[in-house]
């Protein structure tokens, strides 16, 4: 048991490790001819967050290979809003299966593509994400809030970080 939890605590330090601040995205660490190059948050940075969302309003709280997460730091009352803003990459995701969870979860969908990729943005009152996939990778990027009123249009979010992180990635 003791040796589970030592493990647990030096994972969660080397996911803290990665990933952060206002310098550049790192170089690929490696790339697959039919999928994306991988970087840390699919190539975005606090900085590119900040900059979508007009103010810094999100921090970065898990970062990990396969994506990372920044929490809206807005609270209502003495309550954390704890929403935020995501990206993650998956390896062999079926897009199809993608549709249908955000199609039951109620959003609207709308077929897309970023720089020759295809894919859809799923978007309600208080969430908008995009999925967009190349070869066996689907990245997505998303936004959740209890507070859409203090935000920009989330889909305007969403799609500038999807727009930067294609650039970077692709």
């Amino acid at each position: 048991m003791r040796i589970l939890q030592q493990l647990s605590i030096a994972a969660v330090g080397l996911a803290l490790a990665g990933c952060g601040g206002t310098e550049p995205p790192a170089e690929p660490a490696s790339a697959t001819a039919s999928g994306f190059e991988s970087r840390d948050c699919n190539g975005i940075t606090d900085a590119d967050v900040d900059a979508a969302v007009g103010a810094p309003m999100f921090e970065q709280a898990v970062v990990g290979d396969a994506g990372c997460f920044w929490q809206e730091d807005t609270v209502i009352g003495f309550v954390g809003v704890g929403m935020g803003i995501s990206t993650w990459w998956y390896r062999g995701s079926d897009m199809n299966t993608e549709r249908e969870l955000e199609a039951l979860a109620g959003r609207t969908l709308a077929e897309l593509s970023i720089d020759g990729n295809k894919g859809f943005k799923a978007y309600d009152n208080t969430a908008c994400s995009i999925y967009v996939a190349k070869g066996g990778d689907v990245i997505t990027w998303s936004i959740q809030t209890l507070n859409s009123a203090t935000l920009p249009d989330l889909c305007s979010v969403v799609e500038q970080l999807a727009q930067l992180s294609q650039e970077r990635v692709n």
